[in-house]
């Protein structure tokens, strides 16, 4: 009947899955349940095991936003531009921390004085700009890489509406016989070649065609990851036209100056779609400025560096750089740094004191993000069987409402006592805590 009969000391010890034992896994929860609180002569007689599942994954989603213990963190460098971008399964913070030398985590409080809002572009009358909607294309190279490339194949990219249109060819080359030049007058195009030797992997290939679209600075790249990336048309390429939407990826690369043309009939793997096809003038939102002038005057504030100053505290009506000491907020009165989420945006700005500071983000999930997480301590385990017992009554037809009621008192009783569990007070630490509050202050 041991629950660790299956699991010797040795197997554990030389493992590395520690700590496990504190916690229960949903599905076993939702086994429990159906066992223990479904059957003949039981409260609930019957139900579908899919509603059992829907309301256990509710009830870890909402104990975990107020019971459970938090354990996800991502520390990163603050870059230049002063972002941190919210991790996938962000749901909230608990808090933001500077890392020190000695590795001790500093607090880092938010501001409440400065946003990101939505600036809009202005023409120099003030009157406002509207958006032009741009043509982008998505390229999926193959999965092998070059090897699943054949020597010409090509993308053909519009590069002028007129004359007949402009066009560059980006040419997968093999054999070195491609030189970079613009072709003759009679076929309006530019052709450049990638050099490919054949053992290129996915991302390299990706890196490739993206050097080579970069370097006429003309298009917007952005590598997608997994092989894809997307190619952004600048403005007036594309409108009223059905000629951009004809993107070449194989066959016979036009000839002219510096290689001859080479036909190839074998289809390429690289897929390509096109999203909307506008010009300038159609576009019918208000055009975003980015980054926003109240943005950019917080990341570029320099730094106080406060011991530069010979600041005396004396005397209350002392003036120094922090202003009067009884007019100073506490959340500002701290050398730690400043943030604050654009939760529109999904991002974290840090002030310019942070640049290239290691910074802790101690942050909340809904605990059902992948099903690894979906675990719950065993303090919790009750809750989660009253939670799920009573949303599984009182989403019934036919159901005594006292009955409905007894559980939802359960449900409230059984959380509050999992939130004490595991609060983790110890009276030893406690009272360390409380021998420092009495403290003389002299």
């Amino acid at each position: 009947m041991g629950l660790l009969g299956s699991t010797s000391q040795a197997t554990y010890y030389q493992g590395n899955d520690f700590g496990t034992y504190q916690f229960i896994n949903l599905d076993t929860i939702i086994n429990n349940f159906m066992y223990i609180y479904v059957g003949e002569n039981k409260i609930i007689s019957k139900v579908n095991r899919t509603d059992v599942q829907f309301h256990a994954m509710r009830a870890l989603q909402e104990l975990s936003y107020d019971v459970l213990r938090s354990f996800k963190s991502q520390e990163i460098e603050v870059p230049n531009t002063l972002v941190m971008v919210l991790p996938q399964d962000y749901v909230n913070y608990r808090k933001i921390a500077r890392v020190g030398d000695d590795g001790i985590e500093r607090i880092i409080y938010p501001t409440r004085h400065t946003s990101n809002p939505f600036a809009i572009t202005q023409s120099t009358d003030g009157s406002y700009s509207f958006d032009t909607q741009l043509r982008k294309i998505f390229i999926q190279i193959p999965a092998n890489g070059a090897a699943d490339i054949n020597d010409g194949d090509f993308i053909g990219l519009v590069y002028k509406s007129s004359p007949d249109p402009t066009r560059i060819y980006f040419i997968f080359d093999k054999d070195n016989d491609i030189n970079d030049s613009i072709a003759g007058s009679n076929i309006n195009s530019i052709k450049t070649g990638i050099s490919l030797t054949g053992s290129e992997t996915r991302q390299e290939v990706v890196d490739k065609l993206i050097a080579k679209i970069n370097a006429f600075s003309y298009y917007t790249v952005t590598d997608l990851g997994g092989g894809t990336l997307s190619v952004v048309y600048p403005a007036g390429i594309g409108g009223g036209g059905t000629t951009p939407n004809t993107i070449t990826t194989e066959g016979a690369y036009p000839a002219g100056a510096g290689g001859a043309a080479e036909s190839n009939t074998t289809n390429i793997v690289i897929a390509i779609s096109v999203n909307g096809d506008a010009g300038p003038g159609n576009g019918q939102n208000l055009l975003e400025q980015t980054p926003s002038n109240t943005l950019s005057n917080f990341q570029d504030v320099s730094p106080v560096d406060y011991n530069l100053y010979d600041i005396n505290y004396a005397s209350d009506v002392e003036i120094s750089v922090e202003g009067r000491r009884y007019g100073l907020e506490p959340e500002l009165s701290q050398m730690n740094g400043s943030f604050y989420i654009d939760n529109l945006r999904g991002k974290i700005h840090f002030g310019s004191s942070l640049s290239g500071a290691t910074v802790v983000l101690h942050y909340v999930s809904d605990g059902v993000g992948t099903d690894s997480e979906m675990v719950v301590h065993k303090f919790c385990e009750e809750a989660c069987y009253k939670h799920i017992m009573y949303g599984v009554l009182s989403g019934r037809s036919n159901i005594p409402e006292y009955i409905v009621q007894r559980f939802k008192k359960e449900k409230f009783a059984e959380t509050r006592k999992a939130k004490i569990r595991l609060s983790n007070i110890k009276i030893e630490e406690f009272t360390q805590i409380v021998k420092g509050m009495g403290k003389q202050i002299k």
